[in-house]
């Protein structure tokens, strides 16, 4: 039977929704109780009855709380949180018992966050019912209270918050507890009886049972306990019985039913001693609380005989370890003691109380030291005086609480807890004597506190000595007094402990007197035996330090109150006792001790007797004599370690009084020789030097803290210490001594200035000036030892005065010259700020720009000697020298100086503040910016043993960094550039600066005289200023714009001023004329940062442009240029451009590519103004000039792009254009003539130029979608003007030709170049319009012109063979190859290239749809001409395997030979573009008749190796290598790119070629021997240890990947059943080690590739996501051809593209191979990430196409079946056979194919469990072995089977009849047991078992 509707889910609920009579108590158990929760009977009126009108989804989730589950508890509470806010309180209301029921048992469940649930749930009721609340409070109040003491904070939160609903004021809350007093007491009194087993059912565990058990109890106790609180001591605390009023009378039966329900739960757990005796810490806690609520409120139920009971049990509570239940346990003591003394006398005092209270003390209170120390003073304040006497009790207490100290490390807060609380009940102990010492007791006690305690045990703890208390003396003397305690003190336990004893002894010299005098005498007692004793004490450094410490703490507390007692008790005493033996000791602990002493209490009270009775005068004089005779002596002598604290004690020793006396004394006391009595082998006493720059650094610092505080009047200003004795020492030491002998710290005390904040100068200004000049000039010798002739240079900048012809210092001199460098350069360190205040002196710029030129010259130092020392290193490598050393190993000792010398300047520099610039005086920058500007000119154009890009590097680093440290203002800045950039020997040599009506311009030099030399210096400046304009910026440098380097203080300056002169664009025309310059080049650099401002500025008013175009237009009119028709404006580009001659048309021409053509920020106007001098230049009155017309082509190629839509419309500038065109063509149609005899050949060049320049053609697309497109629309009478002079050009051609056989005209090679770019732009423009021999004319000019490169590249092919086959030596070899290379006629090539532009966009025309123009597509698309295009792309096929075949011969002879015809290609890129995209396109019988022309030519290297010679060149072109990769793939190369037949040859006939796979296939196992070509093999099989090193984007990386690329491509190709498939997988199996994946992987970032957490495609880098999307679409589309095609550029993308397609296509072909490498891997992390991609990106679809494969291609039949389940990742093959059947089910994994195939027998028929297992570990060799599909390996397995089944024995050794790999039958038969193998495991029997014996027999084989 089903569950009946509204059966509940436990019996608790049964019980709930049973239905009762009216007021009858519901039967929920016995005794009224639900488990261990009583169940309150409903009042009369309200009975526990559900009525239908209740909400069935709030019953459903009532049930649902019964349920043991805590998750379904808090999904129900939640769901009914939200249904009581949502349903109307009157249906609400109806549910309150039954929820009071489940509300009472949530509150006792385990889970924290269901009870937390619940008290959301009930403010949730409370809210919605409000007052409906009422007639059920007293049944809830007592939960309700009770589960605010819950321990779980949130909980009791959330329980105070739900009562805080339901009563939301304070007073209500208060009446309602009042109101339900005595049920809540009874409800915790319940509480109290319940046991453990009475919480639950037996299911529970019974550490919850422990917990829930432990919860309830203290919860109810807390409660109770805050219950009698509220009631009792707040509320109803003055409530009397009598009282008149009703509000009165009330409260006071509110009371008396508290007290009764106190008493009754107070009688019924008996007094509560078996909950206060409970095992949990948290109960007892609990317990003390309520005991001391019960005395505070309740304290009439302590009869005696409670008394009785409770007294040993409270004042006993010591014993008590938990250190959470001290604090109410001291309350319960506390109140306890004070409120029943008495009860003392029920206890045994010292056996209960003391005896636990001594252990309590002694273990340190048991780790609750900051709650019981604290209490300490007011527990012996509650003991009654009776209870405990005597002094025993006293010193016992006093050693008690000192031991427990020790207990535990003591942390700062416990610390300082003691310390304060012993101070207080050692002082209230003192104080309290007589209460403890009796009538008859003697008056010794409180000096024995002194003696016994404060000075044994505390101040000799405090010094570190041990605590030895024997005898009453304290002498250290004894044998084992003088140890040290083995405690280790934290520092902040001896600070709380001196802080206690000073405050102890101020205490106690305020109250009582003879105390304080025995307390010091003690304490100097120990102080003197410490000092005498001295070193002799193993740790008598810390002694000291303590004394001093205790000292300064007294200093701080009681001194600066004003009091006296620690001068006259302690420190007088003390230094008078103990002065002789601190000056024999000499120790630096005494000596500081000395000093700290004197600067607490001042030198002559401390040292003067009677000082009390002071006399002024005669008393300074006395202690001037005995710091004359004595003092002054003793610390300028002694041990050398002494000498720091005695500088500070001397210090301490100066009085206002006679500063300038003593002062005096001491300054001629350093300058006096000394004698030195003290043994060399301890130490010696510093030099007076040393001591005098000691003495002024420390003068400083308490200057500078203001600590000199015993000089008020005299002393405390640098003025008063400042004397002619200093001055005259700074000079003597910088002036007269050797650099070794200077001391650099003597003058950077005496000058002060180390920073900004330190001003104080010893020394007048005369001498500063004096170190000042020393300074500069021993700083600029340094650069006198430069090897650098510009370091030379620059000492006479910084020097001027200097003799200007300087000589190479010796060698020997320059170590001496850095020495001297660096002490300068430390003084100025330790004093420049003080310096800087004669900053105005003409001298210190000069200092300032030293540091910067010497740190330049250091630079360029080191950088020219890794220069050497690599160069160096490299020719010791070409020699075989195996000493490889770095450079710093070559370092001599000048390189050493120099280097620490650049480093500390460049620490300081830059440690100067901005500010520091800022504050300097104009003229101070002024100076500094010309000596630095002029310096780096001398470093570019003197540099020569640095190349160019790296001079020019550091030389814009020094500039770049000095500006942005020193922040010149725009006009200093300016001017720093203008002289930086101003005219020279050497720069510039092609344009100059002028003024033009007052504004800034250039002009052009004419043929300037240019040297060898002035060329190379010329480079550098160029190189440099090109730099500098990188690094700053091209507004920055050469238009005088400010940039990033402007100081926020600058001036503002107005560049757009006419007569403004800070544009420097004649700078941006001469390196636009330079153009290119070791390492870079104008096109690189300096034309984007052109570029870049001008977005920047699109609105400046500095119209650069414009200036450089006129300029460079006026130059290159100057000069001839170049014919333009050489020029590809077809496909421009920056290598096209960098092939222009003339430097100034070069110029013009790269400025319009870059800013009109590629950018398009050439404004209208602009461009109309210098298109109208154009034509102005371009007739000289009625004369055309020559060299204007011959510009103008280049000017339109680049400027015509982008006018298509200005042309289109009605513009001045659009006009103009258009009507220049048509003119022009009029002038180039007047220029053709019928008789070729009377053309001016010069005026068809340069008209037909101009006119063929202003229809340009786009080239697009790339070799595979090469696309030829027009780049205007043009008008029809531009048509018609066209179509004449194509006519016109025919008629002057076939004219021309007829008569070449008289050899009277030859037509120049130019023209006929200009009428090939003819036929390409009619095709382009006007092919709707070309007649039928317009068209023939087109085709034969494109044919011959393809026709005849072909020849030439066959030509050159020829002679390359010829030379490495009759070669006399290598030498002779290359010398032909190159010279063939060099004089490849150029010409041709161009024709070719036009011709094939033509070709190209004819083939499109061909692909076009027929519309309007269908005759004309006709036409191109007839026999005649489609022949003609065939013949063409066949001449085109055979140039590129004849240019592959050309570079394969030469690699033949060598890599050298390899690479001179690899670069001759890159000489026309765009050429072989164009061939690169018609191979791939060619037609199969195209291909396959160039090959046979190949082959008839009898070369020795065939098309295959010149394929592979452009897939794998040396000097790739990335177009050619894609379509030799295409070709390498298709018919008929195929059949010869992969394997290399060796009977045959490459050069056998088609016809066997033909039949060599079928032959293979016929071959015996034994005689099938695979050899993969040597070009593929060497790659696929290259060491992957190598590879793994290389960088990603290496050249021999991306071979590799190539080579694999055509493998995986070829293997793909081949059928699944070919033997030659099956070879080449043999072959990967067993030749190619698999940790090429490990290569592939290096791309693929795959631990962000892999899936973790909720990581989405979106999060993949970028090289992991084109991995991820290539290896999927390599599986899906079998194909590589796309990666292979996107390779160029080859990037870190593109690898990783191509890497992903290779891994896709790996284990789709080579599963395998794969699950090999993968099964390998040691890195944990790396396997799980591989897995992961694997399983997201490729497995898939990977096992979508393996399941179409088995349902596809395994043929089902009467023996065998196979069925697939897709959403298991299962293939289950059924093979049955007469009375036999078996089942098989093969699972893949989900990360197939990383993880094996399992294979299991789910049923058997008929079939021995032997040959069971057998075949099911055959299925499972064959799919875990097979590289391939899992289709294959059925179908294999099945033919095994069937072999089986015919009889075919298996083989022995693998038991398989068909072998895993090769598919092969056992063929090998052994002559004794007639057995068969296969070869193949015979083989690897064999060489494993290193035996050739039978594997059963074990008969030789």
């Amino acid at each position: 039977m089903g569950k009946q509707k509204g059966r509940a889910s436990s019996s608790g609920m049964a019980a709930s929704l049973v239905p009762h009579a009216q007021g009858a108590v519901p039967t929920v158990g016995f005794g009224g109780y639900h488990g261990a929760v009583r169940v309150e009977p409903a009042a009369p009126d309200a009975p526990i009855r559900l009525t239908p009108d209740v909400d069935g989804e709030v019953l459903q989730n009532l049930k649902r709380l019964g349920r043991k589950d805590p998750t379904t508890k808090l999904k129900a509470l939640s769901v009914l949180s939200t249904l009581f806010a949502q349903t109307p309180g009157e249906e609400v209301v109806q549910i309150v018992p039954q929820w009071a029921f489940e509300y009472k048992r949530l509150l006792l469940d385990y889970n924290r966050e269901v009870r937390r649930a619940t008290h959301e749930a009930m403010s949730s009721l409370v809210t919605a019912i409000k007052k409906g609340i009422a007639p059920h409070l007293k049944s809830l109040m007592g939960p309700w209270w009770f589960s605010q003491f819950d321990p779980a904070p949130e909980v009791a939160q959330a329980a105070r918050r739900s009562f805080e609903a339901a009563f939301p004021h304070s007073e209500r809350r208060l009446d309602a507890l009042m109101l339900c007093v005595k049920e809540t007491f009874l409800y915790l009194s319940d509480n109290l009886k319940l046991t453990t087993q009475a919480l639950s059912d037996k299911a529970t565990p019974m550490d919850e049972l422990e917990d829930m058990h432990q919860r309830v109890i203290s919860s109810s106790l807390l409660a109770m306990a805050t219950l009698i609180d509220i009631l009792l001591g707040v509320k109803l605390q003055n409530c009397d019985v009598d009282s008149a009023t009703t509000e009165k009378r009330s409260l006071s039966k509110v009371r008396s039913t508290t007290l009764s329900s106190a008493e009754a739960a107070f009688c019924m757990h008996k007094c509560f001693l078996d909950v206060l005796k409970s095992k949990s810490a948290v109960i007892r806690s609990a317990t003390y609380s309520l005991l001391t609520s019960y005395i505070k409120h309740v304290p009439h139920v302590f009869d005696e005989e409670t008394m009785k009971k409770l007294s040993p049990t409270i004042l006993g509570a010591f014993h008590e370890k938990d250190a959470s239940c001290h604090s109410s346990m001291w309350d319960t003591i506390l109140v306890f003691s004070r409120k029943f003394p008495e009860a003392w006398s029920y206890c045994n005092i010292h056996k209960v109380v003391l005896s636990r209270f001594w252990n309590f003390l002694q273990n340190g209170c048991y780790g609750s030291k900051q709650i019981s120390y604290p209490r300490l003073v007011q527990f012996l304040d509650s003991i009654p005086p009776k209870a405990v006497m005597g002094q025993q009790f006293v010193f016992d207490f006093l050693h008690n609480l000192w031991d427990g100290r020790k207990q535990r490390q003591l942390s700062a807060a416990d610390s300082l807890a003691f310390c304060i609380a012993f101070k207080h009940i050692f002082l209230w102990l003192l104080e309290n004597v007589p209460r403890y010492s009796g009538e008859d007791s003697s008056d010794d006690t409180p000096v024995k506190l002194i003696t016994d305690i404060l000075a044994k045990i505390v101040w000799r703890d405090y010094l570190l000595l041990s605590g030895d208390t024997a005898g009453s003396g304290v002498q250290l003397s004894h044998n084992n007094s003088g140890s040290v305690v083995n405690t280790q003190y934290p520092m902040y336990y001896l600070q709380d402990l001196e802080k206690c004893i000073a405050e102890i002894l101020d205490v106690i010299a305020d109250t009582e007197n003879h105390l304080l005098n025995i307390s010091c005498e003690l304490l100097v007692r120990d102080c003197l035996d410490i000092i005498q004793q001295g070193e002799k004490l193993s740790k008598f450094q810390d002694h000291v330090e303590q004394l001093v410490s205790f000292f300064l703490s007294l200093d701080q507390l009681v001194v600066h109150k004003g009091k006296t007692w620690p001068l006259e008790r302690l420190a007088r005493p003390l230094v008078e006792q103990s002065l002789p033996a601190i000056m024999f000791v000499d120790t630096p602990s005494l000596v500081k001790l000395l000093s700290v002493l004197v600067e607490i209490f001042g030198p002559i009270p401390l040292f003067l007797k009677n000082y009390q009775n002071y006399h002024g005068k005669s008393d300074v004089k006395s202690y001037l004599e005995l710091f004359n005779s004595e003092l002054l002596f003793w610390c300028f002598n002694g041990k050398y370690s002494t000498c720091n604290s005695k500088i500070d004690l001397l210090l301490s020793l100066f009085q206002d009084e006679c500063f300038y006396d003593q002062w005096c004394s001491i300054i001629k006391y350093t300058r006096a020789e000394q004698k030195h009595s003290i043994d060399d082998k301890t130490s010696n006493i510093k030099s007076r030097l040393e001591l005098l720059t000691l003495l002024l650094q420390k003068v400083r610092e308490r200057i500078a803290g203001g600590k000199l505080r015993n000089l008020q009047k005299n002393g405390y200003l640098p003025e008063h210490w400042r004397h002619d004795l200093l001055d005259s020492t700074a000079t003597s030491v910088l002036c007269d001594l050797t650099a070794a002998d200077r001391h650099v710290p003597a003058h950077s005390a005496a000058l002060g200035g180390s920073d900004w904040e330190d001003q104080i100068c010893f020394l007048s200004a005369e001498t500063v000036h004096k170190v000042l000049g020393s300074i500069v000039k021993d700083l600029a010798s340094a650069l006198l030892a430069s090897t650098f002739e510009w370091a030379r240079l620059a000492y006479s900048l910084l020097l001027p005065s200097e003799p200007e012809h300087l000589k190479l210092p010796e060698e020997n001199t320059l170590p001496i010259n850095f020495e001297t460098a660096r002490f300068a350069f430390k003084v100025l360190q330790g004093s420049f700020f003080s310096l800087g205040r004669l900053e105005e002196d003409s001298v210190f710029p000069s200092i300032l720009a030293a540091l910067f030129v010497i740190e330049w010259e250091c630079s360029m130092s080191l950088a020219t000697d890794d220069e050497s020392d690599l160069e160096g290193h490299i020719k010791d490598m070409d020699v075989g020298s195996s000493m490889g050393r770095s450079s710093k190993d070559f370092l001599d000792e000048k390189m050493h100086l120099k280097a620490n010398l650049a480093e500390s300047i460049h620490a300081f520099c830059q440690s100067l503040s901005p500010s520091f610039w800022n504050n300097l005086p104009s003229c101070t920058l002024n100076r500094l910016a010309n000596i630095l500007a002029q310096s780096v000119r001398y470093s570019v154009f003197q540099t020569r043993d640095l190349h160019v890009e790296k001079t020019a590097v550091l030389c814009s680093e020094w500039v770049v960094e000095m500006l942005k440290l020193i922040c010149l203002d725009d006009i200093n800045l300016q001017s720093f550039f203008d002289l930086l950039l101003s005219e020279g020997e050497y720069w510039p040599l092609w344009l100059k600066p002028c003024l033009q009506n007052g504004h800034a311009s250039m002009k052009v030099q004419l043929e300037p005289a240019i040297t060898d030399d002035i060329e190379l210096k010329h480079e550098r400046f160029v190189a440099f200023v090109d730099r500098l304009i990188l690094n700053l910026g091209f507004g920055e440098v050469i238009l005088g714009i400010p940039g990033n380097l402007r100081c926020a203080t600058s001036q503002s300056i107005d560049i757009t001023s006419p007569m403004s002169s800070l544009s420097r664009a004649w700078v941006a025309g001469e390196i636009l004329c330079t153009w290119t310059w070791k390492g870079e080049s104008a096109l690189k650099t300096f034309l984007p940062s052109l570029v870049q401002y001008m977005k920047e500025e699109s609105c400046s008013e500095v119209n650069i442009v414009s200036l450089l175009l006129d300029t460079l237009l006026g130059g290159t009119l100057m000069h001839e240029s170049d014919p333009w028709v050489l020029f590809n404006a077809w496909h421009l580009s920056d290598n096209e451009i960098g092939k222009i001659q003339d430097r100034f048309l070069r110029a013009l021409v790269a400025l319009l590519f870059t800013t009109n053509t590629k950018n398009c920020l050439w404004r209208e106007s602009d461009a109309l103004v210098f298109f109208e001098q154009l034509l102005s230049n371009l007739f000289m009155g009625s004369t055309v000039n020559r060299k204007c017309l011959k510009v103008l082509p280049f000017v339109m190629s680049t400027i015509i792009k982008p006018l298509p839509q200005k042309l289109n419309e009605d513009s001045p500038y659009g006009d103009l254009v258009r009507k220049s065109i048509l003119s022009w063509l009029e002038a180039a149609i007047s220029c053709l003539s019928s008789s070729p005899r009377e053309v001016p050949v010069q005026d068809i060049e340069d008209w037909m130029q101009v006119a063929l320049s202003c229809f340009p053609l786009s080239i697009t697309g790339g070799a595979q979608r090469l696309v030829v497109t027009v780049e205007r629309e043009i008008s029809d009478a531009e048509i018609s003007l066209m179509l004449t002079l194509l006519q016109k050009y025919q008629f002057f051609y076939n004219g021309a030709a007829s008569s070449l056989s008289t050899s009277e005209t030859v037509i120049p090679r130019t023209v006929e170049l200009l009428g090939v770019k003819l036929t390409a732009v009619m095709v382009g423009y006007c092919w709707t319009k070309l007649q039928e021999n317009d068209w023939h004319f087109v085709f034969r000019m494109v044919f011959k012109c393809i026709e005849s490169s072909a020849l030439l590249v066959e030509e050159m092919t020829d002679g390359i063979n010829d030379a490495v086959i009759n070669q006399v030596s290598s030498e002779d070899a290359l010398e032909k190859l190159k010279l063939m290379v060099s004089t490849t006629d150029k010409l041709t090539l161009s024709l070719a290239e036009s011709s094939l532009v033509t070709l190209c966009h004819l083939n499109h025309l061909g692909n076009l749809q027929e519309v309007e123009t269908a005759k004309s597509l006709q036409l191109i698309r007839s026999g005649d001409y489609a022949e003609s295009t065939n013949k063409m792309v066949e001449g085109i096929l055979r140039l590129f395997l004849a240019t592959g075949v050309s570079e394969a011969i030469a690699k033949s002879f060598g890599e050298e030979a390899s690479s001179i015809i690899g670069s001759s290609r890159h000489a026309y890129l765009h050429f072989w573009e164009l061939v690169a995209s018609f191979i791939k396109n060619a037609s199969p019988e195209i291909r396959r008749s160039a090959l046979e022309s190949m082959e008839l030519w009898g070369l020795t290297k065939g098309s295959v190796s010149g394929l592979y010679s452009i897939l794998f060149s040396s000097q790739p072109i990335f177009h050619l290598q894609f379509a030799a990769f295409s070709l390498l793939l298709s018919e008929p190369f195929c059949q010869l790119s992969l394997l290399k037949d060796c009977s045959l040859g490459e050069n056998c006939s088609s016809a066997q070629r033909s039949d060599i796979s079928q032959s293979a296939e016929l071959m015996p196992d034994s005689e099938k021997t695979l050899c993969l070509r040597d070009e593929l093999s060497a790659l696929v099989e290259f060491p992957t240890s190598e590879l793994l090193k290389t960088d990603l984007t290496a050249r021999d990386r991306v071979d590799v990947f190539i080579a694999w690329a055509l493998l995986l491509s070829h293997l793909q190709s081949l059928p699944s059943s070919s033997i030659i498939r099956e070879n080449v997988l043999q072959y990967i199996q067993e030749k190619i080690s698999p940790c090429i994946l490990d290569c592939i992987f290096q791309h693929i970032p795959v631990k962000s590739a892999a899936p973790s957490g909720k990581k989405k495609d979106a999060e993949l880098l970028p090289e992991a996501e084109a991995a991820a999307k290539a290896s999927k679409n390599a599986i899906v589309t079998y194909s590589l051809l796309p990666y292979m095609e996107s390779l160029s550029p080859v990037g870190t993308l593109q690898m990783a593209s191509l890497a992903g397609s290779l891994y896709g296509m790996m284990i789709r072909l080579l599963p395998s191979f794969v699950r090999t490498w993968f099964t390998t891997l040691r890195d944990r992390s790396l396997s799980y990430s591989i897995e992961s991609f694997t399983r997201q990106w490729c497995s898939p679809p990977l096992l979508l196409d393996e399941f179409s494969q088995v349902k596809d291609s395994v043929y089902a039949d009467e023996n065998f079946s196979v069925s697939i389940n897709r959403s298991a990742y299962e293939i289950v093959a059924t093979y049955k056979k007469e009375e036999t059947g078996i089942d098989l089910v093969i699972r893949l994994p989900n990360c197939y194919p990383l993880r094996h195939v399992v294979v299991e027998c789910t049923r058997s028929l008929g079939i021995s469990e032997v040959k069971c297992r057998k075949w099911l570990l055959s299925l499972t060799s064959f799919v875990r072995n097979q590289n391939g599909a899992i289709a294959e390996a059925i179908r294999t397995w099945k033919s095994n089977f069937d072999k089986e089944f015919e009889g075919v024995e298996e083989c022995p050794i693998c038991y398989s009849i068909l072998h895993t790999s090769n598919h092969s039958l056992p063929r090998l038969a052994c002559k004794t047991c007639r057995l068969k193998f296969h070869g193949a495991c015979l083989y690897k029997w064999f060489s494993t078992s290193n035996k050739s014996t039978c594997p059963l027999c074990q008969t030789p084989f």
